[in-house]
């Protein structure tokens, strides 16, 4: 046999090989991909089935097949197989991998087989799992700070911006661009018949203004990077480049030329309307990094994303105050370049992937003429609640707070009546959005609910209906949409009188779940029923009156009163916080109880109970408040005289150390007592009187050294200072053994003293 297969015989087989047998009963689920460890150990179990290519030679250890039908079975040397031409290209064009020799060779006569590997050989295994493009929590913490930060900035530059524009120099030289007619046209009378005559004249006035400001910028620049957009992770990593920040008199001289880019034109088109004392503010569209993505590289794709819709939606814009409608009338002079009543949808609101990569409506800040400041997105996010939400850091309430008091910080006006109209409309947009379509955009939705999200503490009021339905990718079951203010909060019997309130007379549960038993670790019932309440089920506790006139208090099992809320408090008694108000009461004699405030759980899920103070009538109040001053008062004194004896004691000790010093002086004299600095300049003296004259030099214009004795005229002269110098030659060997002996003796009694 040759050690090569023709090719007429290789697609044959192949054809066999790949015929399936005709399904006649119910088709078996498909198996799940395991992952991991658990797909390796099932590839040991597969046999590896290796298939001949034309090229590939026969081994020795071959076995015949035949086909029948679909079926594989054994084949005798006789069997042979019948070469459908018809289905020649179909299966050339089906098996594209397989590469046909140049050369037809001849055909080959016998036995036609195939090699099956059954030995020891496994299937190549499953390759590994792609790493994610999950950034770590370290980093999910970092770009979040970073967008507050950044955010921040943005803010502050707006407001920048909008005190340059109310430069006075700016201002009058404007104003002399805008013609008498325009003017009038900007202040309309009031048309008592038909305000909406009077909107529409200042529209027109508006659009003509529009008209001369674009006559009067001449010269358009393109931006420089990216300007104001949002910037991704990968884009804000490297040093900032100081060089492109702008001067206020830098700016007044681009927008008196009219020059510059669309951010710096849309600001001086502001300045233009506020020197026609118009009521006109900045609005800017803040675009810090997006803290919610979490991704931990940017693909190279939408990294080269850049085109003319990236910059179409404007981040600057203005806005004038209409008091005939009063409304805001939002202008766009220079991007889109609209005039419009935004009632639902604004036409700046970014749309489609290219114009909202770097554009992602989420902090719309306004800024007036009288340093006001103000968050206006509602106004431009049509789905602000399901989507606009989700992606601001206000969703937190942490991140909330620090974002009112930024908000706060930069609003330096009072409260007028265009806040108030304004806030009005902002109310109405809000309870005017309508339903999401989608189940992501429902989740933690402020307005609305599905019912599969409600949690186990929670449920829907009775004879409510839903607000609407959801048909997700229009499967036969169909989700039902609460609106949120239908959903009641339910808590146990016990969780309700920690807050104060009791269950009604013949209140019913309205759920029963199921809760870990964990007082008892050790039993067989590892759950337990418990049965929730809505408040609408209980009542507030009203504790019992305290007996007169001994004052008499009610107490539980353990001699206490709990007072987990002021309601818990008797109405003729008073809750004294001291942490003597015990002491004092015992002191008093008079009935009290030990009031309960809170409780301090540790491990094992015990709880120990928090004694805050005492709870005693109110006749016996300023008696138990004397007393705790008394007791306080005299802490402190006791407090006090305990410092004064600790520092007596120790000037006593002090005292008793010199006179002992004194007595041993005047016994047996005055010890040298020097201590190791002395010691080492003693030292450090006599090398230096050991180094010879020689060696010194003196570089002049000093005194002459005291050691010279030889002054200027030559004559001897005796300038070394005359001291005794502490000598023992006169002294005999039994004296200074004595003093040695002194002095040990009086080293060992000091430091018997300190100790």
């Amino acid at each position: 046999m040759d050690d090569k297969i023709s090719p007429e015989y290789f697609h044959l087989i192949r054809k066999v090989l790949r015929e399936k047998e005709p399904h006649t009963e119910r088709p078996l689920k498909k198996k799940r991909r395991t992952r991991g460890a658990n797909a390796s150990e099932k590839d040991d179990t597969v046999a590896n089935c290796e298939i001949i290519s034309a090229d590939s030679p026969i081994k020795h250890d071959v076995i015949s097949l035949s086909s029948s039908g679909s079926d594989f079975e054994e084949a005798t040397p006789e069997s042979t197989f019948e070469e459908d031409s018809s289905n020649d290209d179909d299966d050339s064009d089906e098996f594209e991998d397989v590469t046909e020799p140049s050369e037809v060779q001849e055909k080959v006569s016998g036995d036609i087989s195939i090699i099956m590997d059954v030995s020891g050989t496994t299937r190549k295994q499953v390759t590994e799992r792609k790493p994610r493009n999950v950034c770590s929590n370290e980093e999910r913490k970092y770009r979040k700070y970073m967008h507050m930060a950044v955010l921040l900035c943005l803010m502050i530059h707006g407001a920048l911006r909008n005190s340059w524009i109310g430069n006075a120099k700016l201002l009058r030289r404007l104003s002399k661009l805008v013609p008498d007619k325009v003017f009038r046209l900007l202040h309309p009378e009031k048309d008592e018949e038909l305000p909406l005559r009077s909107t529409r004249k200042l529209l027109d006035g508006l659009k003509m203004c529009m008209e001369i400001w674009q006559k009067h910028w001449k010269i358009m620049r393109r931006y420089e990077g990216y300007e104001c957009y949002m910037k991704h992770w990968d884009e804000i990593k490297g040093k900032i480049d100081m060089k492109r920040s702008l001067t206020e008199q830098q700016f007044v001289r681009q927008v008196l030329k009219g020059q510059g880019n669309r951010d710096i034109a849309s600001q001086g088109f502001i300045a233009l309307l506020r020197s026609c004392s118009l009521n006109a503010r900045l609005v800017m569209s803040c675009q810090p990094p997006d803290f919610t993505d979490l991704k931990e590289h940017l693909s190279v794709s939408k990294k080269k994303r850049i085109s003319e819709s990236t910059f179409k939606y404007p981040i600057f814009w203005c806005e004038v105050w209409d008091k005939f409608s009063k409304k805001w009338i939002t202008i766009d002079p220079i991007n889109l370049k609209t005039i419009e009543q935004i009632r639902f949808n604004s036409k700046l609101e970014p749309h489609g992937v290219a114009g909202s990569d770097r554009n992602c409506m989420r902090y719309v800040i306004a800024y007036d003429r009288k340093d006001g400041c103000k968050d206006i997105t509602r106004r431009y996010q049509h789905w602000f609640n399901s989507k606009c939400r989700r992606r601001r850091i206000t969703k937190e309430p942490e991140g909330a707070f620090w974002y009112e008091k930024i908000l706060k910080k930069l609003h330096r006006r009072k409260k007028t009546k265009i806040d108030d109209y304004e806030d009005e409309y902002m109310r109405d947009r809000d309870e005017n959005e309508s339903m999401p379509d989608n189940i992501q955009d429902l989740k933690n939705h402020p307005k609305f609910v599905l019912e599969k999200d409600l949690k186990a503490n929670q449920c829907i009021k009775a004879g409510c209906k839903e607000c609407g339905y959801l048909n997700v990718n229009h499967k036969k079951k169909i989700l039902k949409v609460y609106n949120r203010r239908d959903v009641l909060d339910l808590k146990s019997a016990r969780q309700w009188y920690n807050d104060g309130r009791i269950l009604k007379i013949g209140s019913k549960y309205r759920k029963i779940i199921q809760k870990q038993n964990w007082r008892k670790p050790g039993s067989s019932e590892e759950t337990r029923e418990e049965r929730l309440y809505s408040i609408e089920d209980t009542e507030v506790y009203i504790a019992p009156l305290a007996s007169a006139p001994d004052g008499k208090i009610v107490k539980n099992t353990f001699g206490n009163i709990e007072v987990l809320t002021p309601t818990m408090i008797p109405m003729n008694c008073c809750l004294v916080e001291s942490p003597v108000a015990i002491k004092a009461a015992n002191f008093l004699q008079i009935e009290y109880a030990r009031a309960v405030t809170g409780f301090k759980f540790e491990k094992g899920n015990s709880a120990k109970p928090i004694i805050g103070g005492v709870v005693v009538a109110q006749w016996f109040k300023e008696a138990i408040l004397a007393a705790i001053d008394g007791i306080e008062y005299c802490a402190e004194r006791e407090e006090f005289e305990k410092h004064d004896l600790e520092s007596l004691n120790r000037w006593y000790v002090l005292l008793m150390k010199l006179r002992i010093k004194n007595n041993l002086n005047e016994s047996y004299g005055k010890v040298n007592e020097t201590t190791l600095v002395d010691a080492m300049q003693e030292k450090t003296s006599e090398d230096d009187d050991d180094t010879p004259d020689d060696h010194v030099t003196d570089k002049g214009g000093f005194f002459p050294h005291p050691t010279n004795n030889v002054d200027a005229g030559g004559q001897a002269s005796n300038l070394q200072p005359k001291e005794e110098p502490l000598s023992t030659d006169n002294k005999s060997a039994e004296q200074i053994s004595d003093r040695e002996h002194y002095d040990d003796d009086y080293n060992e009694f000091m430091e018997e003293l300190d100790l």
